[in-house]
């Protein structure tokens, strides 16, 4: 059965709602009734954009099936200047791969950051151009613009071009997923999602990283706009020693996005695995 393409469900939808509308203001119909349906319409698709895992939208990684004991690190919103060269130091000391998501924009202010980045062996994917707020009410055109121009910066300062594509702050619409697939491009999500840009107490997001934290599990941490703790410190500096330790703890070897996804266990049946169906919460990391 062919999928249901979402464009074509929010065209119908918004349509539907305009004659509502009409049939509203010419008293063709109730108002009140009329009003109500809209706004119950309306917030259904507005919930499906702003959903980062909503499979409706287009084909979403959360969580990769494997029997491997690999999980895969990626972190967003950078280069920075400060941060991700002190993240790159803790990955070689423990011998880790990472995904860095990459804003074009702050790449091309730091190129050589991505290069750094890419010559210790992680992944550099797609993180939008300029991490628009708006980006999920943008256009086709303008989505492939936030794209391309990406892809091509990052392609050029890395050497290969980036595989992965992840929205700001995840949301998204249904004029993405066509674009993404013209592109050979896939859409990563997460299973595990540290809050370090708004949380400024590392245990706490220790906790909630080590949550149901097993193989195939896509962790999201941050190398820009990292929270501080009290001290002033970005939060990561004390969460990743404190992460990577507890991973090589338990057996899980920490690799980038691509190599987990390659790696993935064929015989299962899903490559994606909801967050609920996760085995109970072990201890947090110490």
């Amino acid at each position: 059965m062919p999928r249901l393409d979402a464009r074509h469900v929010f065209q119908a939808v918004n349509a539907l709602d305009g004659l509502l509308a009409a049939g509203a203001a010419g008293h063709a119909v109730a108002p009140v009734p009329a009003l109500a349906a809209i706004a119950a319409s309306q917030a259904a698709l507005t919930a499906a954009c702003l959903c980062p895992r909503c499979r409706f939208l287009g084909p979403v990684i959360t969580r990769v099936a494997t029997t491997k004991p690999e999980v895969a690190l990626t972190f967003d919103d950078g280069p920075d200047e400060a941060m991700t060269p002190r993240i790159l130091a803790l990955l070689a000391e423990h011998d880790a791969r990472a995904s860095f998501f990459c804003i074009g924009r702050r790449a091309r202010q730091a190129p050589q950051l991505v290069r750094a980045a890419a010559g210790a062996g992680h992944s550099i994917e797609n993180h939008s151009w300029d991490h628009s707020p708006r980006f999920a009410l943008f256009g086709s055109r303008r989505l492939a613009h936030e794209i391309d121009e990406t892809q091509d910066l990052l392609a050029d300062l890395s050497g290969q071009a980036p595989s992965c594509f992840r929205a700001p702050v995840g949301f998204r619409n249904p004029w993405l997923a066509p674009l993404l697939a013209e592109r050979a491009l896939r859409y990563a999500a997460w299973s595990h999602r540290a809050f370090d840009t708004l949380d400024p107490a590392p245990a706490r997001i220790a906790r909630r990283l080590s949550r149901a934290l097993m193989p195939g599990a896509v962790i999201l941490l941050h190398d820009g706009r990292n929270a501080r703790d009290a001290a002033g410190r970005p939060v990561l500096e004390t969460v990743l020693p404190t992460l990577l330790r507890g991973l090589q703890a338990r057996g899980l070897r920490v690799v980038d996005l691509p190599t987990l996804l390659a790696g993935h266990d064929r015989a299962l049946p899903s490559q994606d695995v909801p967050e609920r169906d996760a085995a109970p919460a072990p201890r947090a990391f110490r």
